[in-house]
């Protein structure tokens, strides 16, 4: 009789957690720079600086969706094929250069901000599946939602820090650039025609700045601490013939196309307010870009401490009950923050979604990759982010469209108008997930498939 898995990495060999920890450190550099990307800076310039109208912001950020999920899956089989640090390095040094380039775009060149976002889109392609296939290639079974839950510590803690840091980035210069001038006068006014170029800056360039410098810390993180481990199955010597195939993937994807069609839906609602939130709090509350970010800080620290002993959850309920209690505390949770206005419930209804997350994801992440062979884990768990990239593809463009032109009007809920009509496509969403999550889901591997020892 075996013992229930313990907390933390207490359970996995030496070599296990330091790959395991290296990769949660790398993949908390990436999110922390896409958030400031995608969550923090890109809506923001486009709509301030650039005069872009909500729509116009969301189907520029679409074009990161469309790559990426495009491009999971090709990804993910060329990861098992040449290994995974290549790509989790090679991902994030392209948006080194994105994030610089952004700021030499005028404001009529709308398609060189789609290309820009494609590429941004093509090098997460790269790092996420490879980074996630890696994890799994190194961790037993009933130990995945464990290396799960500390890759959602790191990835969690970079959502939170990026509008934070990026925001204040903002602001800050903001301030500088307002009152460089009036030094420069009370000091030298001869010198101010040299330094009138100073109240033209644009204080939102900051952020890609800062930006750039973080996918570059990323990209060498992952060069000097992820060690060059080959893909799972060219280690067995049980599996040395095996390699990728196609009609195995495609089996796979049949034998469970739940996998596929619940990313798809949940990812659907997700990509209803991914573009939103910030432009959302700035219109509906007043809040400034620093105090967005203080707001967000808050539910992320302490759902990323809690995500640990949260993530367990599925190594012990089991990975489809925990991913149905993930899903529907999202979706129930997303009710309340539209039906219950003010701060307070922007901080508790977060916080709640933020642990429906932490719950679900470990134990979905975890859920898919044993029900593949090894030799396809890589491209398996790239087409379920393909999925995932195609729902919050299309549901981008109609949450920009009904921020702008929907209209909502409730008499016994005179709050709600028509920036709130995303939302409520992202709460109904979330709910058919949850429904597909009680009824379609079971716990299945392929057969044959006995879990595999830790490294």
């Amino acid at each position: 009789m075996t013992s229930p898995p313990s907390s933390g990495l207490s359970g996995l060999t030496a070599q296990s957690r330091y790959i395991i920890i290296a990769i949660a450190l790398v993949a908390g550099f990436a999110e922390l720079a896409y958030a400031m990307m995608n969550i923090s800076a890109m809506p923001v310039y486009l709509k301030f600086s650039m005069g872009y109208g909500e729509a116009s912001v969301t189907a520029i950020g679409a074009a990161f969706l469309l790559c990426e999920g495009l491009m999971k899956g090709p990804f993910g089989i060329l990861g098992d094929r040449i290994g995974r640090k290549r790509l989790i390095i090679a991902g994030p040094l392209v948006s080194v250069v994105t994030a610089l380039l952004t700021l030499y775009v005028k404001p009529h060149q709308w398609y060189f901000f789609v290309a820009l976002r494609t590429l941004d889109g093509l090098g997460a392609a790269a790092l996420w599946p490879a980074a996630l296939a890696m994890m799994a290639d190194v961790v037993a079974e009933d130990r995945r939602s464990q290396a799960m839950s500390l890759f959602n510590v790191t990835y969690l803690v970079g959502i939170a820090l990026g509008p934070a840091i990026g925001g204040a980035a903002n602001d800050l210069t903001a301030i500088v650039t307002q009152r460089l001038p009036e030094y420069v006068a009370a000091h030298s006014p001869e010198a101010v025609a040299k330094h009138v170029h100073a109240t033209v800056i644009d204080p939102r360039h900051a952020s890609f700045y800062l930006i750039s410098l973080v996918f570059l810390l990323t990209a060498l993180a992952a060069w000097w601490r992820i060690p060059s481990v080959p893909p799972h199955h060219k280690r067995e010597e049980a599996d040395a013939d095996a390699g990728f195939s196609w009609s195995t993937l495609v089996e796979t994807l049949r034998r469970s196309p739940q996998m596929l069609l619940m990313a798809f839906v949940v990812f659907f609602g997700v990509g209803q307010i991914m573009f939103l939130v910030k432009l959302f709090a700035m219109a509906e509350y007043g809040m400034s870009e620093s105090m967005f970010g203080s707001l967000l800080l808050v539910p992320c620290i302490i759902i990323a401490l809690a995500s640990v002993p949260l993530g367990t959850m599925g190594d012990r309920l089991g990975k489809v009950r925990a991913v149905r209690i993930g899903i529907g505390l999202c979706g129930f949770s997303m009710w309340a923050l539209i039906l219950v206005p003010g701060h307070a419930a922007l901080i508790i209804g977060g916080s709640l979604i933020g642990v429906g997350f932490v719950i679900a994801f470990p134990s979905w992440m975890a859920h898919i990759s044993e029900n593949c062979e090894p030799a396809q884990r890589g491209a398996v768990m790239g087409a379920v982010g393909t999925a995932q990239g195609a729902g919050a593809l299309l549901g981008v463009p109609i949450g920009g469209f009904l921020y702008e032109r929907a209209t909502i009007d409730i008499p016994w809920l005179p709050w709600i108008n028509g920036h709130y009509a995303p939302f409520i496509a992202c709460a109904l969403l979330l709910l058919v997930g949850w429904v597909l999550a009680m009824t379609t889901m079971s716990d299945t591997r392929p057969a044959g498939d006995a879990p595999a020892s830790a490294t």
